[in-house]
């Protein structure tokens, strides 16, 4: 089995994906592709080169915009200015049939790095994820990903603390 992540193209199949949660599935079927074309996010797909069209799970990335500084936790506001640029993980998913593989710590290891990359390129001080409910936001933070104060479910993590 020889797994890489690749960016979404058309001959990977998202008909058939299915992660168990119908909202991640449609997202993928119907908008991630729409998204790419109009530059609104990039999707990451993860792939067995022995069948290189089936997607064992994904993530996507977009520009989450300016956060103002007194929404973060505290220990992350020293010498910022009043607004900073961000990052999203706007969707992260797992086929059923790959999950408790590791796959998800693989796609969300690979997501920070780009993310890394993208901000070294164009600024992007945090990288925010919105989880689905706090089984979720657990698995975020064992990765650094810290709540905000005012929801437990939105989570970031400082881009300069993502290993290089």
């Amino acid at each position: 089995m020889a797994l890489h992540i690749a960016a979404l193209d058309a001959y990977h199949d998202v008909v058939n994906f299915d992660c168990g949660t119908p909202e991640l599935n449609r997202w993928l079927q119907t908008t991630a592709r729409q998204h790419q074309k109009k530059l609104l996010s990039q999707t990451f797909v993860l792939v067995d080169d022995a069948a290189a069209d089936v997607i064992l799970g994904y993530y996507a990335l977009a520009m989450r915009g300016l956060m103002p500084t007194e929404a973060l936790p505290p220990a992350m506001v020293k010498r910022l200015p009043l607004h900073i640029p961000t990052l999203t993980l706007a969707r992260l998913a797992v086929a059923t049939h790959a999950q408790r593989s590791g796959h998800g710590e693989h796609l969300l290891v690979d997501a920070m790095a780009r993310a890394k990359q993208v901000a070294a390129q164009v600024g992007g001080n945090l990288l925010f994820v919105d989880a689905k409910d706090a089984g979720g936001a657990r698995f975020y933070a064992k990765y650094g990903f810290q709540s905000l104060p005012s929801d437990p479910l939105i989570l970031c993590l400082a881009v300069a603390s993502i290993p290089d």
